[in-house]
């Protein structure tokens, strides 16, 4: 819920260049999340799951 309340999550970290592609770590250590965030048709895509 909170992702699509305000997709700029605290602790998320800007991916490149472009400041809407962000990764967040996965609580307890499980991974990094990578999302993209398509303002136009506000939507948040969830692009890649790495765990650990």
């Amino acid at each position: 819920m909170a992702i699509c309340e305000d997709p700029w999550l605290a602790r998320s970290d800007q991916v490149g260049a472009d400041p809407d592609w962000r990764e967040i770590l996965i609580p307890e250590g499980y991974g990094i999340a990578e999302y993209w965030i398509d303002r136009k048709n506000q939507q948040v895509v969830l692009t890649r799951v790495v765990l650990f």
